[in-house]
């Protein structure tokens, strides 16, 4: 999965865009997060410029799949 795919799913599956925040761009507080970081991907919750989770993934696939996981649970 790409985030260009994940954002279609989420859209699909009815979450609202202002609970994540997949091109590391414009609003990062209290959200969700996806941004590549040097050759790794990394999904957290931003709150108030604390990251409450940071995961790191090997791939942009597993990454989104965690991130949508999380936004479906």
């Amino acid at each position: 999965m790409t985030r260009e795919i994940l954002e279609k799913e989420l859209k699909k599956a009815g979450v609202p865009d202002y609970i994540y925040n997949l091109t590391g761009q414009g609003k990062k507080d209290e959200c969700l997060c996806l941004e590549k970081i040097g050759d790794k991907w990394s999904v957290y919750y931003l709150e108030r410029g604390v990251k409450t989770t940071n995961e790191i993934f090997d791939t942009e696939n597993d990454a989104c799949q965690f991130l949508y996981a999380e936004l479906m649970d």
